[in-house]
């Protein structure tokens, strides 16, 4: 009887140890859970903004996806590759500065937002004009690299979310650090972020010419 109670305890302590261990993580990511929720709930407004678009509303974003993947068809790979770098890079850029500013976090916080909404308006637009060709398009080219940059994209935000409050205390709070140090872990951080960026965009120059080719939409 004393062995099963016992054994009982040490299950339930298991158990609770797990639980605590599990609330832990997400407490220690909770910004990136936030940031994943607000990129999914761009994505979800973005691919629905583009549904209800109708007649000349939508045309002028049509063309520019349009003309965007039909160029992407026609080019080299390496101009396939800077083509999709200069794109990441921009979210990356304004990222690094903002995490720098005294007021930057509330566009942090907007960025994954904005960069779920351009991949729903590109997803629902292929689904729009092409139906199922559409969506295999974007499953098989568009995918895959853009959840390696936006997974990237929304560590840089933590990143920078974290380096912006750490920059609020010094000024605000009159709290000692090295300014030089921590600005150095900051952009080394980024380096290492910006390399699953260059692989996304080498990625997704690779899937264009293997098999964007060979789905013809453009």
């Amino acid at each position: 009887m004393m062995r099963r109670r016992k054994r009982h305890a040490t299950i339930i302590a298991t158990r609770l140890h797990k639980k605590r261990s599990y609330d832990g993580v997400l407490k220690q990511n909770q910004k990136l859970v936030i940031l994943t929720v607000l990129l999914i709930c761009g994505l979800i407004l973005g691919a629905l903004a583009d549904k209800k678009a109708a007649g000349t509303s939508a045309d002028p974003l049509r063309d520019i996806v349009e003309n965007y993947y039909k160029a992407k068809t026609e080019q080299t790979f390496l101009q396939n590759f800077l083509s999709t770098l200069g794109t990441e890079s921009v979210y990356m850029g304004i990222a690094l500065i903002f995490g720098v500013c005294v007021a930057g976090e509330p566009v942090l916080w907007l960025l994954p937002l904005i960069k779920g909404l351009g991949l729903g308006m590109i997803s629902g637009y292929l689904y729009q004009a092409h139906a199922v060709e559409g969506l295999i398009y974007f499953s098989a080219v568009i995918l895959f690299p853009s959840v390696i940059a936006s997974a990237s994209e929304l560590f840089a935000c933590k990143e920078s979310i974290l380096m912006s409050r750490d920059i609020n205390r010094i000024l605000l709070k009159k709290q000692t650090a090295d300014g030089v140090e921590m600005f150095k872990l900051y952009l080394m951080r980024y380096a290492v972020l910006y390399g699953t960026i260059l692989f996304s965009a080498a990625m997704s120059a690779v899937l264009t010419m293997a098999v964007g080719s060979k789905i013809s939409l453009f």
